[in-house]
């Protein structure tokens, strides 16, 4: 019967072809648009890294020596410096959490702009992201190495000039993606390139949202030790504060020394790992004796990436709004096939009551019905694909910051056509309902 009634249903979409285009335009339409707002929403609210980012934290301690008042950061926004809600901490504060070790991996991150130059001079990069870390930060992660190696922990502590760059750069700079063993030249100083990753694609980029980039588009393509960078006079543009306003002037870059500019990963992997360093963490801002003397109260805080992107909007509330207005819209557009079916299906009432007369079952003509309403919406689901593919395509030429994660990835192409097929099956109950309740014997005496 389930053949049958989809031979049927098939024929029954080339009986009408004026009312079909219709049906397959406005279900196109409202697919379309609900697809395109649902798409970016799943980039955007998505687990960047799956299997590993419920185990990383951000590590805060506000030890910052100014006065939390308006007037602090009014001090801070005249010397060319904004305060933020980056939870960035000075570099003393890194490096004593580091020392203690109190995590099973742990990463300080800071983004750097540099030109980088092959050891020849003859071809440069200018203007990059550069990511200041430490030897973690592949491992932790999930950085994939393609040749060569990570830089070690005692690199880390000997401040070596070395460097982990991605095969696209290693092509430009080096022209093959294999450049272990050459130098890039980052300002004045020769970083050893130790070994070269696959390009890293993390969206969205979670860990580094100080420069407001969201996506891998404009993220990292060479990872250098944080205390490396630092003496080559890379200096990170972005800050949650200074101590006071004699360590930021208009034009200069902060100094770690005394500007919160550093982001601190650790990886913890049971509840009581992540309570033993949340209590760590009080307990070492609670030291830090200068802090009475500004007014200001031990704070600390150790945030989890979902947490974390929630906190920096990272799924904009505009983004939310976008999918409801598209989602009524495709409610508009069902309720307009709904009608429209019923008209299709109300000029062949005289075709049902023949089938009924001759013995066909109520279910089998409902059947029929909803599997045509089904198929039209599949149609529709097929026109929807290019012009969802157009939508985020002129979502990618806004100036959003998260504008260039609007891809159509292989789990909302499969949902596009469920979506497709259960908007069919739904806006095909009622008429298909109606139809399977003809009266034969009125309709054998009407005709």
């Amino acid at each position: 019967m389930l053949r049958y009634s989809f031979e049927l249903a098939a024929l029954g979409l080339r009986r009408f072809p004026k009312s079909t285009v219709l049906v397959v335009l406005t279900a196109a339409l409202g697919l379309a648009a609900c697809m395109t707002t649902l798409t970016l929403l799943h980039v955007l609210s998505a687990d960047p890294l799956p299997g590993r980012s419920q185990n990383l934290y951000l590590a805060w301690v506000d030890t910052v020596l100014a006065k939390p008042s308006n007037a602090g950061a009014d001090i801070m926004a005249m010397n060319g410096f904004k305060t933020n809600n980056y939870h960035t901490i000075k570099l003393a504060d890194a490096q004593a959490l580091l020392a203690a070790h109190r995590a099973a991996q742990q990463s300080v991150v800071v983004d750097v702009v540099a030109d980088e130059v092959s050891d020849d001079g003859r071809h440069a990069q200018n203007q990059q992201m550069v990511l200041a870390t430490t030897s973690d930060f592949i491992p932790m992660f999930g950085v994939a190495l393609r040749y060569g190696r990570d830089w070690t922990p005692a690199e880390d502590a000997a401040r070596a000039p070395v460097a982990v760059i991605d095969t696209d750069l290693a092509q430009k700079l080096f022209g093959t993606p294999n450049a272990v063993g050459k130098s890039v030249r980052l300002k004045k100083t020769l970083f050893r390139v130790v070994g070269v990753i696959q390009p890293y694609v993390l969206q969205p980029h979670f860990y580094a949202l100080s420069g407001g980039d969201y996506s891998s588009d404009g993220g990292e393509n060479l990872y250098v030790p944080y205390a490396a960078a630092l003496d080559a006079g890379l200096a990170p543009y972005t800050t949650d504060g200074c101590d006071d306003a004699r360590h930021g002037k208009f034009g200069d870059a902060p100094d770690p020394a005394h500007c919160a500019v550093l982001g601190l990963w650790v990886q913890l992997d049971t509840p009581q790992q992540v309570a033993a360093y949340r209590t760590y963490l009080q307990n070492y801002v609670e030291q830090q004796k200068d802090l009475g003397s500004f007014g200001k109260p031990p704070r600390s805080e150790l945030t989890g990436v979902a947490e974390w992107m929630k906190q920096n909007n990272v799924v904009p509330d505009s983004v939310r709004l976008n999918v409801w207005l598209a989602a009524s819209f495709l409610l508009l557009c069902m309720v307009n096939v709904a009608g429209l079916l019923a008209a299709r299906f109300l000029r062949r009432s005289g075709d049902v009551g023949v089938r009924r007369a001759l013995g066909a079952p109520r279910r089998a003509v409902f059947l029929q019905h909803v599997l045509e309403s089904g198929l039209a919406c599949l149609v529709g689901g097929v026109l929807a694909l290019p012009l969802t593919w157009l939508g985020l395509w002129i979502l990618r030429q806004q100036s959003s910051d998260f504008a260039g994660l609007a891809h159509l990835d292989p789990a909302m192409f499969g949902s596009l056509f469920a979506l497709a097929l259960a908007v069919g099956v739904l806006v095909g109950l009622l008429p298909a309902w109606r139809m399977s309740r003809v009266e034969p014997g009125l309709q054998v005496k009407g005709e």
